[in-house]
């Protein structure tokens, strides 16, 4: 019978720790599609990416499609906040046009299928994430009549991306795993 050294036992620990700690550490931005956004006044269509560890917007591209207003364009992230299974953010628009002086959006979504899920935005009809009354809007900076305007339908729904070259590092990680392992048993076993 053969008696397994210590440093044998420490190396596999170590290699066991290091692919388990790949998939908790890793943190990722996962890029949304606004799909089915509607208000009153016109449709909002773009995309958002919101961070998986924080669950924050961290970047915007969304057009109110109103030609009335000049069409804004969003992009501008600021007071990014979650809280109790709710996002928020205000994305702001800057002026486009003679039509417009800018706007913003004040965005509001669930937060518990991020990374797994389509996203729902919070509309102005019913509880949203644990919050009442968190409805999303959108106000337009115009002379006259510009909002706000309630977001009353839609969904952030995960963009369909090309797969990123994750597992083939894990499996070179795992390959080099397995051949130190090797290694060490061939000195162990000339001791």
């Amino acid at each position: 019978m053969k008696i397994i050294h210590q440093p044998f036992i420490q190396c596999l620990a170590l290699s066991v720790a290091l692919l388990l700690s790949t998939d908790i550490c890793h943190a990722t931005p996962i890029l949304y599609d606004l799909t089915g956004v509607n208000t009153s006044a016109g449709s909002l269509t773009g995309i958002v990416t919101i961070e998986s560890s924080t669950d924050l917007v961290t970047f915007a591209a969304i057009t109110f499609n109103n030609a009335a207003f000049g069409n804004p364009f969003f992009s501008n992230i600021g007071s990014p906040n979650s809280y109790n299974g709710l996002g928020q953010d205000y994305i702001t628009a800057s002026s486009n046009g003679p039509l417009n002086y800018g706007g913003q959006l004040a965005l509001y979504y669930t937060t518990a299928n991020i990374g797994t899920g389509t996203l729902n935005i919070c509309l102005a009809v019913g509880a949203c994430g644990g919050q009442n009354n968190q409805a999303s809007t959108l106000q337009v900076y115009v002379n006259g009549y510009g909002g706000p305007f309630n977001i009353t339908s839609g969904s952030l729904n995960p963009a369909l991306l090309a797969v990123a070259p994750e597992p083939s590092s894990l499996l070179l990680l795992g390959t080099g795993i397995l051949s130190l392992a090797g290694v060490m048993r061939r000195r162990l076993n000339k001791n």
